[in-house]
């Protein structure tokens, strides 16, 4: 276990060696200089180790490399790397992505603006610049880009559909102590929309509506962005019953196991959210439109309207 008194910032790597040097040294660059990086390497096979060992030699009380065995993906990685390390506050980090240099201070100074207890779990996070893989812009923010409305942060929206961005958010430690309830991370989608939920349900969020960093696009990205106003996009969108059908059977289970680990009752959001599994559509619809629960984007609204 690793312990600092400074903002920790949790990198998940795993062949990461292209980018990975470009990522740290805009971290060193930050304005604010109040951190603690910490690296856990999900089994490359590349040169990424190496890669981090050098700055690990190089800046000893600011990089760490924890030891520990492959996860087996993103999400486990940054669940395992939340374990790790008691500190007051969190920051997740890709490996391959640019952090523009006021991220840190403008996410805590945010942060300040709405931790009004200790005990009460706080999520901050940002917008973002979406990049390719030369760093040229493609979409001035990742909002416009994927028709998101990150002012809509309600237990309605994020249980039906999240907006935040794990490489640009922060949390408190009352909501990683809160995070960490959880006993079956396999019923999760990923680690930020986990954060989102607790808290929404439990504590405060905020949004900052200036991007914080490059998002880079390419083509080993294990989530990415996409174009949802694209005509490509649309036309096959249009069809994916069967995908739509399982990202939603995947939301209810991710609400499913939500609502067991924090105890809700019956009439909870979430555990009627998870009950729709098997309901008709028409049931379905009712409890969407009783509830408030449309997604964001036209593509997305009507896929949920015929398949969800």
């Amino acid at each position: 276990m690793h312990s600092t008194d400074k903002i920790a910032i949790l990198m998940a790597t795993y062949n990461g060696e292209k980018y990975i040097c470009q990522q740290i040294d805009s971290i060193l660059s930050q304005t604010c200089k109040d951190w603690e990086l910490y690296i856990h390497d999900d089994g490359s096979t590349d040169n990424t180790i190496a890669a981090v060992e050098s700055y690990v030699e190089k800046y000893p009380d600011k990089i760490h490399l924890i030891d520990g065995k492959s996860t087996g993906g993103a999400k486990y990685n940054f669940f395992y790397l939340f374990g790790q390390v008691e500190a007051p506050y969190y920051m997740t980090c890709d490996q391959d992505d640019v952090w523009l240099d006021k991220k840190i201070e403008l996410t805590y100074d945010k942060m300040l603006t709405i931790e009004t207890k200790a005990d009460v779990p706080c999520l901050v996070y940002t917008e973002l610049r979406v990049v390719d893989s030369e760093l040229n812009t493609i979409a001035d923010t990742m909002s416009g880009y994927q028709s998101l409305d990150c002012h809509k942060r309600t237990i309605n929206q994020f249980i039906l559909q999240n907006s935040v961005t794990g490489c640009t958010m922060m949390v408190n430690r009352a909501l990683r102590d809160k995070m960490l309830r959880i006993t079956d991370i396999d019923n999760t989608i990923m680690h930020d929309w986990w954060a989102a939920l607790v808290a929404a349900q439990f504590g405060k969020t905020a949004f900052i509506d200036e991007p914080t960093i490059l998002y880079r696009q390419h083509g080993d990205n294990s989530l990415g962005a996409l174009g949802i106003n694209k005509l490509s996009y649309i036309v096959r969108r249009v069809w994916q019953k069967k995908q739509i059908q399982e990202s939603m059977r995947l939301g209810r289970l991710q609400a499913r196991e939500f609502a067991k680990t924090y105890n809700l009752s019956d009439d909870s959001l979430a555990v009627r959210y998870a009950a729709l599994e098997g309901e008709s559509r028409c049931v379905r619809q009712r409890f969407y439109k009783e509830n408030d629960m449309y997604k964001t984007g036209t593509m997305r609204r009507l896929g949920q309207a015929v398949w969800g």
